[in-house]
């Protein structure tokens, strides 16, 4: 054990043992305390876990395509951005390919970026589910692949007003012409900053993987691994998802579906569940979430982000499965989901359910509470032992999957001196949740700075191209953020 480490828990020890003002504690309104030439800063006082934080690359996503064009964007007006939303992050296009690629070659790519340069614009990601089958329309898949000499077949179902094309979905030139789009697709589309993730949607009824409309057919292993390498092969700078359903609806017990959850993990594909708030789950006894599979997000949680999907809002009301949003917030911490949307008009459920969009915006992905701050009791500017030792926890679900650059600033509110630097021994990517992880950085004084007392502050910054320095908000009281996105640890002498 280093002699640090051992100052470091001794002092935790007579911190838990003793008050701050009677053992350490030089300003226990503060939460500081000194031992042994080193200052403590406990900040869990300044928490706040009420407060939304709206961060990137986590929390909320709006159907904006769904079940076709007319689903669920088209009640908003062009010029609303949502910026009342807490905690949305990823506008979902979940589309056609016959919307995109009407004649063979031809493309009509303005469905889609009409759209997107939107809400790029107003700084929000952007994901993806092209599919091949959908219950509201004639033909999902181009007519023209059929005329191509496509197999399938038109469904029939007691429940659909209209018969609906189904692909045969091992067909070689369905797969060729398949193959095909998404090279396009993806030599447009693929890699750029602004994307989230990509679901692989091209068998089953409305991409999921599952053939609930097309009279429960399983769909062969290796056919399923064919669309997986179809996208492995197009996409190659995107996070690839997979629906649990092209694992977990398979009716004969073959051993296909773990054969296919093994494909799925050696080719680094994130999951996704479609199944939040369905009635049919529940009657079939799958518990309060309805979440048939958790032990799929287990394996991948901790590398890969999770998505996780409610039920139509209007059925789950209908059907008595709202509950508040409860059973999808058991959902969420059931599956670690990172990513969580449901399908309605956005305008018309926020107003609904306002505060319990913000609880969960903070709850899925991560949620960061930094806990202890140590360092020496006086920074010396000649030194190079200079240190500050970070404590976190992560509040929410899973860990982000970005790396996110922490930085420390000192301010001299007498003289207006400033000094930032990054502190890149750090990675927030190894702060999972339900672990307390701290990390020791150095720190390197510019030999500019002067003698004095110093305010220290943390500050966290997603530096991708996309977001461009966008703050990473911490759970700190608002009091405690003296300039956006810089939380004020205490005080600090420099000499």
């Amino acid at each position: 054990m280093s002699r640090l480490f051992y100052l470091f828990i001794t002092a935790l020890s007579l911190a838990s043992q003793i008050s701050w003002g009677q053992a350490i504690g030089t300003n226990p309104e503060d939460g500081r305390g000194t031992y042994k030439n080193r200052t403590f800063f406990n900040l869990e006082r300044y928490w706040d876990s009420s407060a939304v934080c709206t961060n990137p690359h986590k929390g909320w996503c709006i159907h904006y395509y769904d079940n076709g064009i007319g689903n669920y964007g088209n009640r908003m007006a062009t010029n609303d951005s949502l910026p009342d939303f807490p905690g949305l992050n990823d506008i979902y296009l979940r589309l056609a390919w016959s919307y995109l690629e009407p004649q063979e070659g031809v493309y009509n790519w303005e469905v889609i970026d009409s759209i997107i340069n939107r809400w790029i614009a107003w700084g929000h990601t952007i994901s993806f589910r092209i599919t091949c089958k959908e219950t509201g329309m004639v033909y999902a898949t181009p007519e023209w692949v059929i005329k191509a000499g496509a197999k399938g077949k038109f469904i029939d179902h007691p429940d659909l007003s209209i018969k609906c094309w189904a692909p045969d979905y091992g067909d070689p030139v369905f797969l060729s012409k398949l193959e095909n789009f998404h090279k396009v697709f993806a030599a447009r589309y693929d890699g750029k900053p602004w994307i989230e993730y990509i679901d692989i949607g091209s068998i089953g009824e409305w991409g999921e993987g599952h053939t609930a409309y097309s009279g429960w057919n399983d769909v062969p292993v290796d056919v399923v691994k064919k669309h997986i390498d179809i996208y492995k092969r197009c996409y190659k700078h995107s996070v690839l998802i997979l629906s649990d359903d092209y694992i977990g609806q398979r009716d004969t017990d073959d051993g296909g579906d773990y054969e296919i959850y093994r494909y799925s993990l050696d080719n680094g594909l994130g999951f996704r569940d479609d199944s939040g708030n369905v009635l049919w789950y529940k009657n079939l006894g799958f518990g309060y979430s309805c979440i048939r599979t958790p032990e799929l997000y287990s394996k991948t949680y901790k590398s890969l982000p999770v998505v996780l999907e409610s039920d139509h809002y209007r059925a789950a009301v209908k059907d008595g499965m709202w509950a508040s949003g409860s059973r999808f917030e058991k959902a969420v911490l059931e599956t670690h989901a990172t990513y969580i949307g449901f399908h309605y008009y956005p305008r018309e459920w926020i107003k609904q359910n306002y505060q319990y969009a913000g609880r969960l915006a903070n709850l899925s992905g991560y949620w960061y509470f930094p806990k202890f701050a140590m360092m020496p009791d006086t920074f010396r500017i000649k030194s190079n032992r200079n240190y500050i030792r970070l404590t976190w926890e992560n509040h929410g679900v899973a860990p982000a999957y970005r790396h996110f650059n922490l930085y420390i600033k000192l301010n001299n509110k007498i003289t207006g001196k400033t000094f930032t630097q990054e502190l890149v021994e750090s990675d927030n990517r190894n702060w999972q949740p339900n672990e307390i992880v701290a990390e020791q950085c150095a720190i390197s004084l510019d030999k500019n700075i002067t003698s004095g007392k110093y305010d220290i502050l943390i500050g966290l910054r997603d530096e991708c191209t996309f977001h461009r320095n966008r703050i990473v908000e911490l759970a700190f009281k608002k009091q405690r953020e003296t300039e956006p996105g810089w939380y004020k640890l205490g005080e600090v002498m420099v000499k």
